[in-house]
């Protein structure tokens, strides 16, 4: 057979197809509610573990009883399709029924972000005009302030406690917070959460509705740190195109693997690839409602999941805390990460770790944002740690591109530019904001709907996408060049005794000059004034002159 002749033009070659099985390439989303894909995957296995929670088990039986309960009580209160159910709560099992008895009825989970300012989560919370809210009772207090100016009448309060397995819960429960705050005297109503699921009882109405296409099923939002957090709309179709990526050969597994859920669960990444993923595979869900280091470290040794997706930083912390050296890693199939840039050289450090530790396989990296459904792409199929420095291939039915922001031409090969993605599991839009929904996506002329990033980066001839940085983290300079800060830092972390790096343009005197914030590696001892010229000098070496930053900070950290 004639090999296809190169364009040079990915989203024509689409060269990521070699290495995709044509099973892989034949197959479909199913056209159901998340809800639905879940329980279609798993009702002949009600026995099987969908949920363990501080080594409680909750089968998938009982799981779709849970999800049944939390329904008629939410059709009992009034929810109708369309409607948003607001929530602010770690990724407790309670969470799970909620977003599935929602996808059930037709509704929308709309996660508040806790670590929104107060004045963010009224704007957003008023938005949904939604007088139910479900709170868990460690997090009240981060929304507490802002609940009197919204449209709330009803708090339900999720007892973090509510699962756990005895004697565990009964300590927990004479520590916890919930009993205290249902006696607080609010302008909303306080209820528990088994009084709210006591409501449904009497409900004796059909709870699925029947499915339609494009419907949002969950909703998040926006880092809102270029301006007001946005609502994000995930729907049905967009969540299960994301799953099916994960029931491609290239993604081996078996029913009754783990996943230890840590992204929280107000991002995408947390909710989609974390929870209803590995729940519609067959594989259980071990919810982390603490995200930190420690955390992640415990509950690797403890429950040794086969899967895991935690920021890069969470990972590196790990590898370099005292009581993870001698950890035992051979069951670890999956070592996932995203949502931050690595490194060459901590991901070579990652991957000498993970190796050393007996896990099967190297880091594996994903990329993606939101308002794609949390994932584009990712390196399942370099698992011997190919391909440094990319975050490998656009995932099954996804085209990936550069693109120049100017003329939006596509870029050839190699050629820097904007990121643009081609997703079905793309959001349908941000939620009461049509104005920012058509500044993200871009139509070209065959009528192909792109996502904009905002991310500079490159495809290369294989297909596999490399991310350099942001676009709007760049500087102009006193002749009017336009620099990306993040080619300077990449030349500054060649230095090996450098953990981190950060340039930023400030004006002085008129003129525009380039700083660089540094932090060294804990166990590395340096003369300042040593290492700040060996720097600049080998920035002399690398880049053009009026890139060469004019002063050199060295920090212990970045918070």
């Amino acid at each position: 057979m004639q090999e296809k002749k190169l364009t040079g033009y990915p989203s024509i070659d689409k060269p990521w197809l070699k290495y995709y099985s044509e099973e892989a390439l034949a197959m479909k989303a199913p056209e159901c509610t998340v809800y639905r894909n879940i329980y279609n995957n798993n009702k002949n296995y009600p026995k099987d573990i969908a949920i363990r929670y501080f080594n409680k088990d909750i089968s998938y039986g009982v799981l779709f009883e849970q999800i049944e309960i939390c329904a008629k009580s939410l059709k009992q209160i009034g929810i109708k399709e369309g409607d948003c159910v607001n929530l602010c709560t770690a990724g407790v099992p309670e969470a799970i029924y909620i977003v599935l008895a929602c996808s059930k009825i037709g509704a929308i989970a709309n996660f508040i972000n806790p670590l929104f300012t107060t004045e963010q989560m009224i704007d957003r919370i008023n938005d949904t005009e939604a007088e139910w809210i479900f709170i868990l009772d460690e997090m009240y207090s981060y929304i507490e302030k802002a609940l009197p100016k919204t449209c709330i009448k009803n708090a339900v309060i999720l007892p973090v406690y509510h699962s756990m397995p005895n004697p565990i819960k009964t300590l927990a429960k004479l520590k916890g917070k919930t009993k205290k705050l249902l006696k607080c005297n609010t302008p909303y109503r306080l209820m528990h959460w088994c009084d709210f699921q006591n409501i449904g009882a009497d409900y004796t109405g059909e709870t699925e509705v029947p499915y339609q296409k494009d419907t949002p099923v969950i909703m998040v939002y926006s880092s809102g740190t270029t301006g007001a957090s946005k609502g994000i709309l995930l729907t049905n179709e967009g969540i299960n195109a994301t799953i099916l990526d994960s029931k491609s050969p290239r993604f081996p597994y078996t029913r009754g693997y783990s996943f230890l859920q840590m992204i929280p669960v107000w991002f995408s990444t947390g909710i989609v690839l974390s929870v209803l993923m590995p729940l519609c595979l067959g594989i259980t869900v071990i919810p982390e409602p603490v995200f930190n280091v420690k955390s992640f470290v415990n509950d690797i040794k403890k429950h040794k999941p086969e899967m895991t997706l935690v920021a890069t930083s969470i990972w590196v912390a790990a590898i370099h805390d005292k009581s993870f050296q001698n950890i035992d890693l051979s069951n670890m199939k999956y070592p996932m990460t995203g949502g931050e840039k690595v490194i060459d050289r901590t991901e070579r450090e990652l991957n000498a770790f993970l190796l050393s530790h007996k896990c099967e396989t190297t880091l594996l990296k994903g990329y993606g944002m939101c308002e794609l459904g949390g994932k584009v792409g990712d390196s399942m199929v370099f698992r011997n740690g190919e391909k440094i420095g990319s975050i490998g291939i656009p995932m099954l039915k996804v085209t990936v591109s550069a693109f120049d922001v100017e003329t939006n031409k596509e870029l050839k090969y190699k050629q820097h530019g904007e990121i643009r993605v081609d997703s079905p599991g793309r959001m349908k839009g941000y939620y009461k904001n049509q104005a920012a929904t058509d500044e993200f996506f871009y139509t070209d002329e065959q009528g192909t709907v792109w996502g904009c990033t905002g991310d500079i980066g490159y495809v290369d001839e294989d297909g596999v996408i490399y991310i350099l940085g942001r676009a709007t983290d760049s500087a102009t300079l006193d002749s009017g060049k336009k620099v990306y800060l993040f080619d300077i830092e990449d030349v500054i972390l060649q230095e090996e005794s450098l953990s981190g790096c950060k340039v930023v343009a400030v004006e002085e005197n008129g003129h525009i000059v380039l700083a660089a914030h540094m932090t060294v590696r804990s166990e590395i001892s340096f003369d300042e004034n040593t290492l700040a010229h060996k720097i600049y000098e080998n920035c002399k070496e690398r880049l053009p002159i009026d890139e060469v930053p004019k002063k050199y900070k060295f920090r212990t950290s970045f918070a």
